[in-house]
């Protein structure tokens, strides 16, 4: 009985980790760029139940003791393009991320490519992290311009290539770790691919006057939350049962009439 109480609960912690990221996914479903997260589940390891008697133990199988999360992981797929007509706004088309630096010096890395330019000429992003090109911290003066980006990132003016955008590629996308205002950063286990040579495919094309939308399906996001709420409640009821009955097997079986 106490054994399924503590199945019941595991299962209600892993539902509410999976309704949370659920959650997060749905309130981001606008957000540029953004990838969503997703939970797999893991059971705990089996119990071997055995029938005790006179002749000894008689195996009768096993028994699941409940679930718990076994990871939480990125989805990088490709969200839908948008069209916008600026230009510098950005989509990246196969892999890779913009590289952008924090006013710290920090490097991070998006595909959200919704930039603008500071009142010191600087191409950055909405929250102020300025976007690296080849030759460092891209500059673009208003009073170059008109202004075009191609395929590899060149930025051009009326003076000729300004910078480029630098791409950074990974080696495993799902190394890389979320961070606040839509940003990735690399941990130890990330492993930067070199930058592609000029006779080399690049592995990615940048779209100008494009931005990449969130990969979130609201419609399945919103079943599934759903689902899981519903799933939530069921588990807690199935306590609720597993503690009634329990609370019978101790104040009333066995009690003198």
């Amino acid at each position: 009985m106490l054994r399924g109480l503590y199945t019941a609960a595991a299962g209600m912690m892993a539902t509410q980790t999976a309704v949370d990221t659920m959650a997060s996914n749905l309130s981001n479903v606008s957000t540029i760029g953004f990838k969503g997260n997703k939970v797999n589940y893991q059971t705990f390891p089996e119990m071997m139940i055995s029938r005790v008697s006179k002749e000894g133990q008689e195996p009768v199988g096993s028994l699941m003791t409940g679930s718990q999360i076994f990871e939480s992981y990125i989805d990088f797929n490709a969200g839908a393009m948008q069209q916008t007509g600026n230009t510098f706004d950005l989509a990246l088309e196969g892999d890779g991320f913009f590289t952008v630096r924090s006013k710290t010096g920090t490097p991070y890395y998006t595909r959200a490519g919704n930039f603008t330019i500071d009142e010191e000429g600087f191409l950055t992003t909405l929250h102020g992290a300025y976007v690296e090109g080849s030759l460092g911290k891209i500059q673009v003066l208003l009073d170059g311009g008109p202004f075009s980006i191609n395929a590899q990132g060149d930025i051009s003016g009326r003076n000729g290539v300004i910078d480029q955008i630098k791409v950074a590629r990974f080696e495993n996308n799902h190394s890389l770790e979320k961070v606040s205002d839509n940003l990735y950063q690399a941990t130890p286990g990330s492993k930067l691919l070199p930058a592609p040579q000029a006779d080399t495919p690049r592995g990615y094309k940048i779209n100008a006057g494009m931005l990449e939308a969130s990969n979130i399906n609201p419609v399945s996001e919103l079943v599934n939350n759903i689902q899981g709420l519903r799933l939530y409640e069921a588990l807690q009821k199935n306590i609720h049962i597993h503690n009634d009955t329990l609370g019978k097997a101790v104040n009333d079986v066995g009690r003198p009439r």
